[in-house]
C-alpha cells in the first residue's frame, strides 16, 4: 500500500493505492504524525486506486486508524471512493454515522467540513474558538 500526500488549499488529500498489507492500520499512525504534526488538520482520504483483495476487517481497520490519529489531533476526515464491498458494509452496519463519506474526491471537496463521530457533528466553520 502506498500514501501519496497532495496538498490543496486549506486541506491535504491522501491518496491511497495497491493492496493493503496487514501491517497497514500501524503504519497510519506515522504517515499522519509525518504529514500533519503541530496543526489541526482537514483531510480527504481518497480510496479510488486501492486494490479491494483485502477482507473488509484490513480495510475497515485502515480507515479507523486514520480517523482515530486525524481525531488525536483535532483534525476533520472525509473519506471517498470507496470500493461497494466497504461501502455496503459500512451501511450495512450503521457505521456510516461515524464515517463522513462521499462517493467522488469531487464530492468531498465540495462538502462543509463536518466531524462525525457518535452522534455528534461539528462544523467548521473558520473561525477560532
Amino acid at each position: 500500500m502506498e500514501c501519496l500526500i497532495i496538498e490543496k488549499r486549506d486541506f491535504a488529500v491522501a491518496r491511497f493505492s495497491g493492496s493493503i498489507r496487514k501491517n497497514a492500520p500501524f503504519l497510519i499512525r506515522s504517515i499522519v504524525h509525518a504529514e500533519f504534526n503541530g496543526r489541526q488538520p482537514k483531510v480527504i482520504l481518497d480510496l479510488e486506486n486501492l486494490d479491494d483483495s483485502s477482507s473488509i476487517a484490513t480495510q475497515l481497520a485502515v480507515i479507523t486508524a486514520f480517523k482515530k490519529e486525524v481525531c488525536l489531533m483535532d483534525g476533520f476526515l472525509k473519506i471517498c471512493s470507496l470500493r461497494p464491498r466497504i461501502r455496503t458494509y459500512l451501511l450495512k452496519n450503521r457505521l456510516d454515522r461515524i464515517f463522513d463519506t462521499y462517493e467522488s474526491l469531487d464530492s468531498a471537496e465540495k462538502s462543509p467540513w463536518k466531524r462525525k463521530g457518535h452522534g455528534e457533528k461539528r462544523q467548521d466553520t473558520g473561525v477560532a474558538a
